[in-house]
């Protein structure tokens, strides 16, 4: 089945910008990639993290790094930075597998709303539950995030819109996340071309917070919104680095 006619061509154009064919916007002669704690270049990872001009710390103040996944597709994420950072990871189903000690397990997962009556958590205790990425840093300590690894399945679009609107994407230096597109997300809704420039504008409020496009690696399926679309995929899992960020 193909895309409604009254909805092409500027919804299959859009759809292709998605895909990320237009190429990155950034060059990195130095990432990190999965399983590795040194940068080196490798074409076809699922992710990499542009360290150009960056060194991961040995002695003082270790980096930050937040993974939130529940399907352990972060394992690589993980072991490219337990040595060297402060590594939390997030999973309300506490499923955390054959971990290195090092790794700070969490119940906790994100939400993009911020619940009205909450009583504050005491700072380092977290708990389980949804918190606001703003929530969790406070809670820990952390005024900033180095990596972000995310695998929110289909919220991410409202939490990385959430985090546009509060300003605090400043904070997170390098962010990977996976983006779902076989269906519109949590509490998104309208006509498909909606969706689709919906999901235009959350990408454009990254790039004016600074974000650039280091690499992206296509997922599993060609379904866009329910529809098989040719040359596209269900999924996008997208390496960005910040070019402002804040210290």
């Amino acid at each position: 089945m193909r895309m409604k006619t009254k909805y092409l061509p500027a919804t299959r154009k859009e759809v292709e910008g998605l895909s990320c064919s237009s190429g990155h916007q950034v060059n990195c002669s130095r990432v990190l990639l999965p399983g590795k704690t040194q940068a080196s270049q490798v074409s076809g990872a699922p992710w990499l993290l542009c360290v150009e001009g960056w060194s991961l710390p040995t002695q003082g103040t270790p980096c930050v790094a937040y993974s939130f996944s529940m399907d352990h597709g972060d394992t690589g994420f993980l072991q490219a930075l337990s040595k060297a950072c402060e590594v939390h990871r997030f999973d309300p189903g506490g499923h955390y597998g054959d971990r290195p000690r090092a790794i700070r397990q969490h119940r906790a997962w994100l939400n993009w709303r911020v619940a009205r009556g909450r009583m504050q958590k005491k700072k380092e205790v977290l708990g389980s539950g949804s918190r606001t990425l703003s929530e969790i840093m406070e809670t820990l300590g952390h005024h900033t995030v180095d990596f972000l690894y995310a695998d929110l399945l289909s919220v991410e679009w409202r939490v990385l819109q959430n985090w546009v609107e509060l300003g605090i994407l400043g904070r997170v230096h390098h962010l990977v996340a996976t983006v779902h597109l076989q269906w519109a997300g949590f509490e998104v809704g309208g006509t498909e071309a909606e969706v689709v420039r919906y999901w235009f504008s959350v990408l454009q409020g990254l790039q004016d917070a600074g974000f650039r496009l280091a690499h992206s690696s296509p997922g599993v399926g060609q379904s866009i919104l329910r529809h098989n679309v040719k040359n596209a995929h269900s999924s996008y899992t997208l390496s960005w680095v910040n070019t402002r960020p804040e210290y």
